[in-house]
């Protein structure tokens, strides 16, 4: 019966220890391969922070500092607060659809994401901005995207800075399409490998 208990609990601390290194695997990667240099900073919300970019981009030059549940005005708090300290070449940003849902306007994302874009540009870093992907079963939220989309799309193209709309790969009729969706919003590894192949035709060559 102990033998029976001791190999239940070796299981379970194993499964336990599984999940841990799964959650943790990108800071985990950055700790055993280190990036020889910062070129490019990631910053967004978990969209970006739940894949491995250096293994899909196939470069060692990028660190992730993208978190789960980011909306824009912790994003802005930290680059003003030392986060371009590494000093990057290009930053890639992608966020705003936790404040959507978190009941934040699309014009008060708006004026955050062009706050963002300010202080980058006075760094003159390039920048690679992304378009708020849609869901795949919140239609209000969809509207709210729209007129976010719009606005950042115009403001993008006013400011010549590069930015990717992957809705055109991952969406149809304003929805994300459900293959490429674990939940509504976060993205599977065939969506991943779709985007790190928009993404990487954006960004400049490793060196």
């Amino acid at each position: 019966m102990i033998r029976k208990y001791l190999l239940i609990i070796s299981i379970l601390l194993n499964v336990s220890l599984l999940a841990i290194i799964f959650q943790f695997r990108d800071k985990i990667f950055r700790q055993l391969f280190p990036p020889s240099k910062v070129d490019i900073l990631l910053i967004g919300d978990s969209l970006l922070a739940q894949e491995n970019w250096n293994i899909l981009l196939g470069r060692n030059d990028l660190k992730n500092e993208a978190f789960g549940g980011a909306i824009t005005q912790q994003i802005l708090w930290n680059i003003q607060r030392g986060q371009l300290n590494t000093k990057p070449k290009t930053v890639v940003i992608e966020a705003g659809i936790n404040d959507l849902l978190s009941g934040i306007p699309a014009q008060r994302v708006f004026e955050n994401y062009q706050k963002i874009i300010d202080v980058l540009l006075k760094n003159n870093i390039k920048i690679i901005a992304h378009l708020v992907l849609y869901t795949a079963d919140n239609q209000e939220i969809n509207k709210e995207i729209l007129v976010l989309n719009a606005l950042l799309e115009e403001y993008f193209e006013s400011k010549k800075i590069t930015f990717l709309n992957m809705n055109l790969y991952l969406s149809t009729n304003q929805n994300l399409q459900s293959d490429f969706s674990i939940d509504g919003i976060h993205l599977k590894k065939s969506a991943y490998k779709i985007w790190a192949k928009a993404l990487k035709a954006k960004l400049p060559p490793a060196l």
